[in-house]
């Protein structure tokens, strides 16, 4: 699309440094349902659609021209909303037993997985609060999660929105569930969300995409390791796309197709599926 540049070049006077939206439109398959992210860095847009059959990334730098003119507005994107620095950190609170036994009951998480992982509550949006997790346990940024059983406001369009407020130049840009010590020269478990990561975690090593990419600031953690992609039926073809690309980097790679996401998974299951079907040298 010709006009794919200046369509999403708005988004510069919206977002802050770091912040990232959902909001807009793909300009490429017109699909507006919260797979297409636009994060905004210091000198342009990155933006990324995450349907499969989609794809489409790429930077759009910030000298192209005057953001705030109003030729930049794009005709059938809806608004992003401009608020408050998120994650709005004066109102991210402890969970209540409530959310603690949804969380429980709907992930089968236990409470101290609850606990190490930082999992929290936003007050102001009413949304659990994922932290992403540096290997150290440091808090490089959150994933907000809206579940209507727990939230009174009403649902605006976009479950999911990722929000960076830690993060350098050079990290890896995924999620380490909590571990008491990492093996880095032990096999590593992909898997797209960070509570797929945690319930996998109880068994294997664990990392967040936190999309179905490799995000290309992992590569350098993830070269010479034994990898493992654990992806959905939907996004199984682009898995096999990732190891063809990047499995030279890799000492082994490993593709395991699964037809729901580890989190959504009994325990029984999630070994039967995952676990068990992983190849140890």
């Amino acid at each position: 699309m010709a006009n794919y540049k200046t369509q999403l070049s708005y988004l510069n006077s919206e977002l802050d440094i770091g912040e990232t939206t959902r909001e807009a439109q793909c300009p490429f398959c017109l699909k507006q349902n919260g797979d297409f992210a636009v994060t905004r860095v210091e000198d342009g847009l990155l933006y990324k659609c995450f349907r499969v059959a989609c794809d489409s990334k790429g930077f759009i730098s910030s000298n192209l021209g005057q953001w705030n003119s109003r030729e930049f507005l794009p005709i059938f994107s809806s608004p992003v909303r401009k608020t408050e620095e998120y994650p709005f950190e004066s109102h991210i609170i402890n969970l209540n037993e409530k959310q603690i036994l949804y969380l429980q009951n709907k992930f089968n998480l236990t409470k101290e997985e609850i606990i190490l992982n930082k999992i929290k509550w936003c007050n102001k949006t009413e949304r659990v609060i994922y932290p992403i997790l540096s290997q150290q346990g440091e808090t490089k940024g959150y994933v907000s999660r809206y579940y209507k059983e727990l939230s009174n406001k009403r649902y605006d369009g976009v479950k999911s929105r990722t929000y960076w407020i830690n993060r350098s130049n050079n990290y890896y840009n995924v999620s380490f569930p909590y571990c008491n010590n990492y093996n880095v020269d032990s096999i590593f478990v992909l898997v797209e969300d960070i509570v797929s990561s945690i319930r996998v975690a109880r068994h294997m090593q664990c990392v967040a995409l936190l999309s179905n990419s490799i995000p290309t600031n992992a590569m350098k953690f993830f070269s010479g390791k034994d990898i493992v992609i654990v992806l959905d039926n939907d996004a199984t073809t682009h898995a096999i796309k990732i190891k063809q690309r990047y499995s030279l980097f890799f000492n082994s790679c490993q593709v395991i197709a699964i037809d729901k996401d580890p989190k959504n998974m009994g325990n029984e299951e999630l070994i039967n599926k995952i676990i068990n079907l992983i190849k140890i040298d």
